[in-house]
């Protein structure tokens, strides 16, 4: 029995000296992290303005008490923000913010130099809700107003620089004791700044390379007009515009399946599509201005390359990329279609009596 205790006793021991050497190991791990370290200009990568010129900051006094959810713009697709939950209460704003992954240890809502010269006590420690995802508790300035955000990297070990806005026109319109801004119209207005700042520097012949624009990355929409050729061909207008790392492309569909290629400038493009009428994903070398383009049809006895010129008007972008007379079409449409169903009905009610 004495044996028996004695190996018990040795057991326990051993046991007792990994778990010791195991935490020590962990504590020096997580003592060796430094955080005065700043990500420098070129590990930034793309980062975006958020928020339009107009807009003005709403605080806690301006919203109902309560607890909404809120969407929250980020300068950098890198610090995704998948859901935020705003809670306000005695003149104060508090978000718990839902993260799109787990690269992030800690954020410091100031700048980056500031979160390096911080106290570790200062930082916002994330917490791992139910689903297993990223969550940072953050206090809240003011709606519609940028605010610095720093964000340390568990991988890189380093703070980067962000901001984040949180936009109170998601909130409902009952919870906002203010009159907020026309922010289709502010949006309007930002991307006719950009354009008038764009042709004034555009030139007409870009050597068919994209335009650099400051515009934010996405679809929207914009009129064309194609010229030349023998005048049979189409294409659809309004058509796509798309904004990729600050460069503008367009989305041309012919009228036809016919066109194999296109060519801007000494770039040759191919469709993006395998069915329906041809369609292209070229660059956008100038705004309102003829820009040539050729594009080569299978329609005749051999291919023929034909010259054409499309033209953008700047003046119809639209920010969503959603033209007003698709909508407009949309809306009669189903207006007919209502309409050929009463008839419809109404006939078979007689036709059965």
């Amino acid at each position: 029995m004495r044996k028996i205790l004695d190996l018990f006793l040795i057991m326990a021991l051993i046991l007792t000296a990994v778990f010791c050497e195991s935490v020590a190991v962990w504590a020096t791990e997580s003592d060796s992290i430094s955080y005065d370290k700043i990500a420098s200009s070129s590990d930034m990568g793309k980062v975006e303005e958020v928020g339009v010129e107009g807009m003005f900051p709403i605080y806690a006094n301006d919203i109902v008490e309560g607890e909404y959810q809120i969407t929250v713009e980020s300068s950098s697709a890198m610090f995704k923000i998948e859901k935020a939950v705003l809670t306000v209460k005695d003149g104060k704003m508090q978000a718990v913010m839902t993260m799109g992954g787990k690269g992030y240890l800690k954020i410091y809502m100031g700048t980056d130099k500031e979160a390096a010269a911080a106290e570790l006590s200062e930082y916002i420690d994330f917490v791992e809700d139910s689903d297993g995802k990223h969550t940072f508790t953050v206090p809240v300035e003011a709606l519609d107003k940028a605010l610095d955000c720093a964000a340390f990297s568990k991988n890189k070990e380093q703070w980067y620089s962000r901001q984040i806005l949180f936009e109170a026109k998601s909130l409902p319109a009952e919870a906002v004791k203010v009159e907020l801004p026309d922010y289709a119209a502010l949006e309007k207005a930002e991307i006719e700044k950009r354009i008038e700042a764009l042709k004034r520097g555009a030139a007409a012949d870009n050597n068919g390379q994209a335009m650099v624009v400051d515009m934010k990355d996405g679809e929207y929409s914009v009129d064309v007009v194609l010229e030349g050729g023998t005048g049979k061909a189409t294409i659809t207008s309004p058509t796509k515009l798309i904004v990729k790392e600050g460069k503008v492309y367009a989305q041309i569909e012919w009228s036809s399946s016919n066109y194999d290629y296109m060519k801007v400038g000494d770039g040759k493009y191919f469709p993006v599509n395998s069915e329906g009428n041809s369609t292209f994903e070229i660059p956008v070398t100038v705004f309102d201005q003829p820009m040539a383009v050729i594009a080569d049809t299978v329609a005749m006895s051999i291919p023929h390359e034909i010259e054409y010129t499309l033209q953008f008007d700047s003046s119809s972008i639209s920010a969503k990329g959603v033209s007003t007379m698709g909508i407009i079409a949309a809306g009669v449409s189903i207006v007919v279609l209502a309409a050929v169903t009463i008839i419809f009905i109404k006939r078979k009610k007689t036709k059965n009596d």
